[in-house]
């Protein structure tokens, strides 16, 4: 047989094209459906991680409740949903007003108007351990009228690991904050005034 004939035959022969083209296309198909499938997923942890928080911060507004049994709570709220090896980590602060969230403590007197703590300044210590902090939070659930600021970062294993092919790290992370005003139970104690010698 002639080079030419086997060419115009092969030319003409469309036996497997079909398989080729799903080929061409079966990559891509998968590698976007794996990424739908872990950004739903991410957003579904999200929300639900959400909803978990606001939960728990009303049940603990109205007093008697402990990090420890609010990081239960939390927990048990979201953890059978997580990954195997994802971290939860839960931080509770309280601070006397909302304007105090992730503010230095307020200064009561400052005597050149810098805005810094000199000498001879004085600022209401927010958390009460008689330093001059950048962030005026307390550890845990405060009192009554206090505000609590609630925060949750879960870092977890991706689903499918081919987010390391398009620069991606190997975790998700998901993080949510809410600020809730305890119930007044009870009278607010005012943050005690420092001056600094």
């Amino acid at each position: 047989m002639n080079i030419h004939i086997k060419l115009a035959r092969l030319d003409r022969d469309q036996d497997g094209a079909t398989l080729m083209e799903f080929g061409l296309i079966a990559g891509p198909l998968i590698v976007l459906l794996f990424g739908i499938m872990e950004i739903g997923y991410q957003g579904y942890i999200d929300t639900l991680s959400k909803s978990v928080m606001h939960q728990v911060a009303r049940k603990a507004s109205v007093g008697g409740r402990t990090v420890a049994q609010i990081e239960a709570d939390i927990q048990d709220g979201i953890g059978p949903l997580l990954l195997k090896n994802a971290r939860v980590d839960v931080q509770v602060r309280s601070y006397f007003e909302f304007t105090s969230i992730g503010k230095p403590e307020k200064l009561t007197k400052d005597s050149n108007g810098d805005g810094n703590l000199d000498s001879g300044d004085c600022y209401l210590d927010g958390n009460g351990n008689g330093v001059f902090d950048v962030n005026t939070g307390r550890s845990g659930t405060g009192g009554p009228d206090d505000i609590v600021n609630y925060e949750i970062t879960i870092v977890s294993p991706r689903i499918f690991p081919l987010a390391g092919l398009f620069g991606g790290t190997k975790e998700m992370t998901s993080y949510n904050a809410t600020a809730v005003r305890n119930q007044p139970y009870g009278s607010q104690v005012p943050d005690p005034e420092l001056c600094e010698p």
